[in-house]
């Protein structure tokens, strides 16, 4: 939530206004079975929470502006680069237009954007950054959401390079240590891919000797990005294994040839071509597919703290049955 909170630009000031619309509801809520006594609880509760908050989100804040490169706040960036990756995916090269260094981001982390829309005016919309750490630019490969609520929508149809945009600097605790030493599945689906393809352009780049098996999951050769990218990238490592699935291949869709297998992945294909009793698991993709697989992975022995998955949206439980 902190991690959050910094995207969002959430300062101490604004905590007041949360306590007063929280007590409100509680009282709206509870009705007759509120008095004095219990809202004074809930009250103490909450500073409580929040003192708890604040001092992680200075702490944050404060670890980011002691690098170079990094900044408090909004700030301002350009699309520098636009490249069209797939029929739904599009990748932007951002760079700020102050012309100084970006802060290097964690592979894994994301952007918190601030745009302005013809249709919806101000609205934040949370990115994972796609491509290694650097002090230059960040890239963002975002899928078009055609029921989205427009940040997709807009960038997809109305940014442009040129384009300015709001930035906060990169926030989330999923990302790979610097330090990784046990082997690692980067496993995706969709455009779950982007914190994978940042992983593993920095193992690429840093970590010659890190055993790494990319494990995507796409719905048809249409929809799949960066293959070449991907490929590209583990011929160089060298220790890099690639397999691509498509859950519904088109007419010209051929297995051996566009992709490697038909069909979804599954648990057992993992264990029987990964490491798969001594690696750490990256996961991110869509609600399914991460309840398929934080469970799936528990059930089969791999201990929580080698499953790492990234889950925009509020904690869900649910997710880990």
């Amino acid at each position: 939530m902190a991690q959050k909170h910094v995207g969002y630009h959430v300062l101490p000031e604004h905590y007041p206004y949360v306590a007063k619309a929280l007590l409100g509801a509680i009282a709206e809520v509870m009705g007759e079975a509120v008095n004095d006594e219990v809202l004074a609880a809930w009250g103490e509760a909450y500073w409580f929470l929040a003192g708890l908050l604040q001092e992680r989100e200075h702490g944050i804040r404060e670890a980011i502006e002691a690098v170079d490169g990094g900044w408090n706040g909004w700030r301002a960036f350009e699309i520098a680069e636009r490249t069209v990756e797939s029929a739904v995916i599009t990748s932007f090269v951002l760079r700020p237009k102050d012309g100084g260094k970006v802060l290097p981001h964690k592979p894994g982390q994301y952007l918190t954007l601030r745009l302005t829309t013809p249709d919806q005016g101000e609205i934040r919309r949370n990115y994972t950054i796609s491509n290694a750490p650097n002090e230059t630019a960040y890239r963002i490969s975002v899928k078009r959401e055609e029921g989205g609520q427009g940040g997709s929508r807009f960038l997809h149809d109305v940014a442009r390079v040129g384009t300015t945009i709001q930035l906060t600097p990169p926030s989330g605790d999923f990302f790979l240590p610097q330090a990784q030493e046990r082997p690692v599945v980067l496993l995706s689906g969709g455009v779950g891919l982007t914190p994978m393809v940042s992983m593993l352009e920095t193992i690429a780049d840093k970590h010659p000797e890190l055993e790494t098996a990319f494990v995507h999951g796409a719905l048809d050769g249409a929809s799949h990005a960066m293959d070449g990218h991907v490929r590209a990238l583990a011929k160089a490592h060298g220790k890099t294994s690639v397999a691509t699935f498509y859950a519904q291949p088109a007419a010209n869709d051929e297995a051996g040839r566009t992709h490697d297998h038909d069909g979804l992945i599954t648990v057992d294909w993992l264990k029987a071509n990964t490491p798969f009793e001594t690696a750490d698991f990256f996961l991110c993709g869509p609600r399914p597919f991460l309840k398929a697989f934080v469970g799936g992975l528990s059930r089969a022995g791999v201990a929580s703290e080698r499953i790492h998955f990234e889950f925009f949206g509020p904690a869900d439980e649910a997710l880990a049955v």
